[in-house]
């Protein structure tokens, strides 16, 4: 949504304010005032959402590092092991009698399905669906989740997000496909709202929310402070993430977002304005965490963005403490393909808190430099499939920048 000229003048005013508030939450971190400012272009500044390029759909997307058939079960077994692999996320099983019900009660889930031949074939090719994703066939998983409509919908942005932050070799195009996957999950958030007052779609509405939020909060987490502001990032995420617990009071990774958000808004502005300003405090976090886990102790992901957390509030007084999360994550057996590279990525991140600890003494100049690093060189600093950082990266950006898309 580009700004209209006539709103210029309002644009510069909002432009101005961003950069106060930035400053101002700079200089009230616990590492003190910040001397170097996010760098931000007045095009990053004039839209809302992000351009998204569709060459990045047609073309090949990367492997997934490890042997899919690891991860590759038949549609009884996903039946049966649905709970287990769904522990964290609580998507609905898309059953025959599941998907008769939506449909009858709420038929705008049948739009768009391409050769509908009811319910029983719509369940098979679902549940494909959902076994191309939990494998890590993440590119088919999305053209084929494309064509069923709304319930074909989740899995596919599911797969997307998922290559997105672990996969995609760029941060522009990380970018461009979570940009995308909010879109089209924001494109039906109409019947999601009328799903509300439906006890049996719940968890469908928990899950279209936590998709929509998640997606743009891996954006909000590395890009600058004014354009965190500008676009509104913080109400909207905080906002769904407090929508999901209401409506899943035992959503696992409902209560670990509510609380990663938290910390990721003191990550960027400092715990003094973003109590003030945004609500966030260190106990919601702690407590919703405990929560998380004792909801789902065994999941990969819990421990990593617990560790984040940790740093973000505490920087290196409880570092050790992160350490140990970290370290916890990268030593689960996975059972799929989002476990599998949660625990990879979270071996990348343990990586980053060393080297944090060894030759930083402020966690906001690591921050400065990761993010610097990235926007130089347009690495995702997520993708598992790259090396972690080391320092001569972070000194030396120029170096390791990708070339140029045509």
């Amino acid at each position: 949504m580009k700004t209209k000229p006539a709103a210029a003048s309002m644009f510069w005013l909002v432009l101005l304010l961003a950069t106060s508030l930035s400053l101002k939450a700079h200089a009230l971190t616990d590492d003190g005032p910040d001397d170097e400012m996010d760098e931000v272009t007045p095009e990053e500044l004039s839209y809302i959402d992000i351009p998204v390029d569709e060459r990045i759909f047609k073309v090949r997307w990367n492997e997934v590092p490890y042997n899919k058939r690891f991860f590759d079960y038949s549609p009884a077994e996903i039946e049966a092991r649905w709970d287990e692999f769904m522990v964290g996320v609580r998507a609905p099983f898309p059953s025959p009698g599941y998907l008769e019900y939506m449909g009858s009660n709420h038929p705008e889930i049948l739009e768009n399905v391409e050769n509908f031949r009811g319910y029983d074939d719509l369940s098979r090719r679902l549940v494909h669906v959902w076994r191309l994703f939990l494998r890590g066939d993440f590119q088919q998983a999305r053209e084929d989740g494309l064509k069923l409509g709304i319930m074909g919908l989740y899995p596919a942005m599911f797969s997307q997000i998922t290559y997105a932050i672990y996969l995609a070799d760029r941060q522009t195009e990380k970018y461009m496909m979570l940009q995308d996957a909010a879109n089209r999950i924001r494109e039906h958030i109409y019947l999601i709202d009328r799903l509300e007052d439906d006890p049996i779609a719940s968890e469908l509405v928990a899950f279209t929310k936590l998709g929509h939020a998640y997606a743009i909060a891996r954006i909000a987490e590395e890009s600058p402070v004014p354009i965190i502001v500008v676009r509104g990032y913080i109400g909207l995420i905080k906002d769904n993430a407090e929508e999901i617990i209401e409506l899943e009071p035992d959503h696992p990774l409902g209560h670990a977002f509510r609380a990663a958000v938290d910390a990721n808004i003191m990550r960027r502005v400092g715990r003094a304005t973003g109590r003030m300003t945004y609500g966030a405090r260190s106990v919601v976090v702690d407590e919703s965490f405990a929560k998380a886990f004792e909801m789902a102790p065994d999941i990969p992901i819990l421990n990593y963005e617990y560790a984040n957390a940790i740093m973000y509030m505490s920087r290196k007084r409880d570092l050790n403490q992160a350490i140990d999360y970290l370290t916890r994550a990268t030593r689960y057996t996975p059972t799929w393909s989002m476990d599998a590279l949660d625990t990879m990525y979270a071996f990348k991140r343990l990586q980053e808190a060393h080297l944090y600890d060894q030759h930083y003494r402020s966690f906001r100049a690591f921050e400065r430099h990761r993010r610097r690093f990235s926007r130089v060189t347009d690495h995702n600093l997520t993708n598992v499939l790259s090396p972690p950082l080391n320092r001569d990266m972070m000194e030396h950006p120029q170096n390791y920048a990708l070339p140029e898309v045509k």
